[in-house]
């Protein structure tokens, strides 16, 4: 079988290497597409491919299934490449809905709220006078000012001060993208989970902590992981955000605070598991690969393969 990852990373990126490993050792073959590199086609009526990014990783044949794992980076091109596997009936790992969902941070958000999910009261802002509007609605300083397309702990930051907030206008509110403002959640007597779900099922989760003087704990920020058999009430949540979010595979943070209310503050479509394997010891990236081989059988409406040669 032929497992196509959508990146624009090589094998020593860790997820890509590791997923290669896996899939080799269950007898399949992976290949790395970027999308970059290539065109998609309409020709006749039918969808169909070309270009050196799709040729030189399959050789003439397409992947059955695909996973999207470009992450943050992805840009329009990404999707329209995502809709076209689809037209083409090759199943996507994770949907084109749930990427277009987990995208954004705000929309992650909105689609948590309606399945009834709690989150940290939150505003979406795209001019200086509501960011400072968001302030007041939140209770006042410290507030957590986030990019919806931040990843990792990347565009984060704790705002406690006017001063701060100008500079945080100046520097990080694009008025076409926009900027997240939340209530922040004091780090002493938090506790911070990473909850990795698979095909509707907990494969592995990990406690947080940050770097000392950071109040981020993404594993990308420094922050230290320790393996964490999380209570009932947690797994279902995380299980029931990646189900809220269209996904497969979904990476789901919470924070807990000390009173003991657990709150969803980000689902991530594409996420590392380098802390989570070195954390738990489980072989995640063998966990996605069976997951993506069970639904290499399924196509989507058209069932059309046209690769041109």
């Amino acid at each position: 079988m032929n497992i196509g990852i959508l990146t624009i990373h090589d094998l020593a990126f860790h997820p890509n290497g590791r997923l290669c490993e896996a899939a080799q050792k269950r007898g399949h073959t992976l290949v790395l597409i970027n999308p970059y590199q290539v065109t998609c086609t309409l020709e006749k009526q039918f969808p169909g491919m070309d270009g050196s990014g799709i040729k030189d990783a399959v050789n003439g044949t397409l992947p059955d299934v695909v996973l999207p794992r470009q992450g943050s980076p992805m840009g329009e091109y990404g999707f329209v490449l995502l809709r076209q596997f689809h037209a083409m009936g090759i199943p996507l790992v994770n949907s084109l809905k749930g990427v277009t969902i987990a995208r954004h941070q705000y929309i992650t958000l909105q689609a948590l709220a309606a399945a009834g999910i709690p989150v940290p009261d939150t505003c979406f802002v795209t001019r200086p006078e509501n960011f400072f509007d968001a302030v007041v609605r939140l209770g006042g300083y410290p507030v957590i000012a986030k990019q919806p397309s931040g990843m990792g702990g990347d565009g984060v930051v704790k705002i406690d001060d006017d001063v701060q907030a100008l500079a945080c206008v100046e520097t990080l509110l694009d008025p076409v993208k926009g900027l997240l403002i939340q209530r922040f959640f004091p780090p002493k007597g938090r506790v911070d989970v990473r909850i990795l779900v698979i095909g509707s099922r907990v494969a592995g989760a990990m406690k947080l902590l940050p770097a000392p003087d950071d109040f981020r704990t993404n594993i990308h920020q420094n922050s230290r992981a320790t393996a964490v058999d999380p209570p009932k009430e947690w797994s279902d949540m995380a299980v029931a955000a990646a189900e809220a979010c269209f996904l497969d595979i979904a990476g789901i943070d919470m924070m807990v605070e000390k009173e003991g209310v657990p709150h969803v503050v980000e689902v991530n479509y594409s996420p590392g598991f380098r802390g989570m394997e070195a954390a738990t010891g489980i072989d995640i990236a063998a966990k996605i690969i069976d997951h993506a081989a069970g639904l290499s059988g399924l196509k989507s409406w058209s069932g059309q393969k046209n690769i041109k040669r």
